[in-house]
């Protein structure tokens, strides 16, 4: 610290020099930065390949090759990208993206009641197989317990389709840091 005098009557006072108070403020601001994103990580989709062998393709509904696309116990996500991919960049194929906590049971997994979008826009319900989905920011919030899954409508017998995507993933309890 330096001393400094304001006017000859009074007496000197301390005052930070500039390279003090910048080593201060990028003190306080790294540190701030930093606590703003202690626990959030990026997360990609695991592989996720099923071979068409019928017009309806499930993925992801928990088979032996499915493995569960959703937060681990005690963390949350939130969506950025989802995409169902067919191994023929022609393919006419379209999808519909679900949420939910039980995608084997068919029965019932695959009804409206968990649908995640739909892709409503033309004539036929889905979206293009090989087009990406991109929810509104802060829009789909995955909680523990809950997976995503797709159903691809019209699949070619033989073409392989794959899940994929990317979310942000926040330990449960800082969820605010995702939502604000």
């Amino acid at each position: 610290m330096a001393q400094q005098r304001l006017h000859s009557a009074l007496a000197p006072i301390d005052v930070l020099t500039r390279l003090e108070m910048e080593e201060v403020t990028h003190k306080e601001l790294d540190a701030a930065v930093r606590a703003r994103y202690i626990g959030v990580d990026s997360v990609r989709f695991p592989d996720l390949v099923v071979t068409a062998t019928a017009a309806n393709v499930f993925l992801g509904t928990g088979g032996t090759m499915d493995p569960p696309i959703g937060p681990a116990e005690g963390d949350v996500w939130m969506v950025r990208r989802i995409i169902v991919k067919s191994s023929v960049l022609t393919d006419t194929a379209k999808y519909i993206l679900y949420r939910g906590s039980t995608p084997s049971d068919l029965a019932n997994a695959y009804g409206p009641r968990n649908v995640l979008d739909a892709g409503v826009g033309g004539a036929t319900p889905g979206f293009s197989v090989n087009v990406g989905f991109y929810p509104s920011t802060k829009a789909i919030l995955v909680q523990p317990g809950e997976q995503i899954y797709a159903q691809v409508l019209a699949g070619t017998v033989g073409n392989q389709y794959y899940l994929d995507g990317e979310a942000i993933r926040v330990p449960a309890e800082m969820k605010g840091k995702v939502l604000t």
